[in-house]
């Protein structure tokens, strides 16, 4: 009876780690915040730090230095930060910044908002790629803009994260990234 109990808590302590990691942000973990430019009034090349507040809410203060290319936008503008967390759950070291997308249609017709999509390579042929989600679906992207020799380290089976947003006839894929399978 003792060794059962005792290998039921050896199991526990085993795997609980693992079954944590998942739900906690630490620093240095991948961080991707869309939301509105708070401070400063006008964020341009020369700027170090950015206060952005996400769609989900919360306030972030975006450290820029690593930025090659910042884009001129003003307060209130809709962007996207891509980069790693802080030592604070409210930091974010960016590295990319993408500004609201250029209107060239009428004011009338909505925006596509950057979208995530999560899950496991099906399959890969050329630049059609299709990802399986979380709720089983499949979901066929065209990875136009993502080079040949990145297309190559993807293989069927791996997780990945892709960025990108609808088009007319196809998802216009602007970033991707192979994530860690922990359950192989």
């Amino acid at each position: 009876m003792r060794s059962m109990v005792a290998l039921r808590v050896l199991t526990i302590a085993l795997f609980a780690p693992y079954l944590l990691v998942q739900a906690l942000a630490a620093p240095n973990d991948f961080r991707v915040i869309s939301g509105k430019l708070l401070e400063p009034a006008r964020l341009n090349p020369d700027t170090a730090v950015a206060v952005v507040k996400s769609d989900e809410g919360p306030v972030y203060y975006a450290d820029l230095r690593a930025v090659s290319r910042i884009p001129t936008v003003e307060r209130g503008a809709a962007v996207t930060l891509v980069g790693f967390e802080g030592a604070r759950s409210d930091q974010i070291a960016a590295q990319v910044i993408y500004p609201p997308e250029a209107v060239s249609e009428p004011t009338d017709v909505p925006l596509a908002r950057s979208q995530r999509i999560h899950g496991r390579i099906e399959s890969l042929a050329g630049a059609l790629l299709v990802v399986r989600v979380a709720d089983g679906k499949a979901v066929t992207l065209v990875l136009r803009g993502v080079s040949a020799k990145i297309r190559g380290l993807l293989q069927r089976g791996d997780v990945v994260t892709v960025f990108g947003r609808p088009a007319e006839t196809d998802f216009v894929v602007t970033g991707i990234i192979q994530g860690q399978d922990l359950t192989r």
